[in-house]
């Protein structure tokens, strides 16, 4: 009951800022909203930190979070290849819409256009750690403010769904493209059921934490925020490698030929929509940005929904 409950909320604090958009205008406050999201990620992110320093011995926990993290993620995309490779051996994008181009420069500028957002937000974390580590300026802080925070920043997140007018004309004539985010839930979930071979964690946190699908900001918060501060760090790592290691393979995909489409959007999994469009534009065509947009935008409204359920 209390999981409905906290997933009513969070859908309220969604459809509140959707409706907000459509009252105002798609056109009205676009820049205040995507503005609003970058502020309370952040926010969000350094509390996270504060509060995974109240948690007893961290320090000894940390190197195994990490190795645990890179483990989970490992198997959560060898199962969602997997999938998409056995389920959806053809597929196809339809329209195209404009994008900005990519920029040119040395090797190690377009490294760092990569790298740049995932460092600055571990440092975020980081420095929230720190100061909840070894000062005492957060005594007075309370798990409730993350809440109240997480509330404010799906309101806004709700905003910026209606604002950015994406239409998916075409994409339910394609079923190959209409399953490709059922192909994401599955294969990450197949992978979550090797989990407790390799590491000390449950099948059911293990498919909770990977629930953010990519988006890891979101997913360590709000596993935090459900009383699993160590959970929510493992998810956050998690699912910023996966982030990190779509970079890598979607490139490769896209060498071995267009058939690979659904491996490589799938592997994106909430990403597809924004961080690692570009990529999938630039190798697989600009055919497929819809359905890539379309990808995203599923798994982006699904982790939310689906990462309470198991905690």
């Amino acid at each position: 009951m209390d999981t409905l409950w906290y997933l009513g909320r969070l859908a309220l604090a969604f459809a509140a800022g959707s409706g907000t958009a459509i009252l105002l205008g798609r056109h009205r406050l676009v820049k205040t909203a995507a503005t609003m999201q970058m502020v309370l990620v952040w926010l969000l992110l350094f509390f996270m930190g504060v509060n995974t320093a109240s948690i007893e011995n961290i320090t000894e926990q940390m190197a195994n979070i990490g190795l645990s993290a890179l483990i989970i993620t490992a198997l959560a995309l060898s199962g969602t290849i997997a999938v998409a490779l056995l389920l959806s051996p053809r597929s196809s994008g339809e329209g195209t819409i404009a994008i900005a181009k990519r920029k040119e420069g040395s090797p190690l500028r377009r490294l760092w256009d990569i790298v740049k957002e995932p460092l600055i937000l571990i440092a975020i974390v980081a420095s929230g750690l720190l100061l909840g580590l070894y000062t005492p300026l957060f005594g007075w802080f309370d798990n409730a403010l993350v809440s109240y925070l997480l509330y404010v920043l799906l309101f806004f997140v709700g905003m910026g769904m209606i604002q950015r007018r994406i239409s998916f004309k075409g994409i339910f004539a394609n079923r190959a493209l209409v399953f490709l985010p059922l192909y994401t839930i599955a294969g990450t979930y197949l992978g979550a059921l090797v989990v407790p071979l390799f590491t000390a964690y449950t099948v059911r946190e293990a498919m909770g934490m990977l629930s953010g699908f990519g988006w890891y900001s979101l997913s360590g918060i709000l596993i935090s925020d459900l009383g699993h501060p160590v959970l929510g760090s493992v998810s956050f790592l998690s699912n910023l490698l996966r982030e990190s290691f779509s970079f890598f393979l979607i490139p490769l995909f896209g060498r071995l030929g267009r058939r690979y489409y659904p491996a490589a959007v799938c592997s994106g999994g909430a990403t597809t929509m924004d961080v690692t469009l570009v990529l999938l534009s630039g190798h697989f065509g600009m055919q497929t940005m819809v359905a890539s947009i379309y990808h995203g935008v599923v798994m982006s409204m699904a982790a939310p929904l689906l990462i309470p359920l198991f905690f």
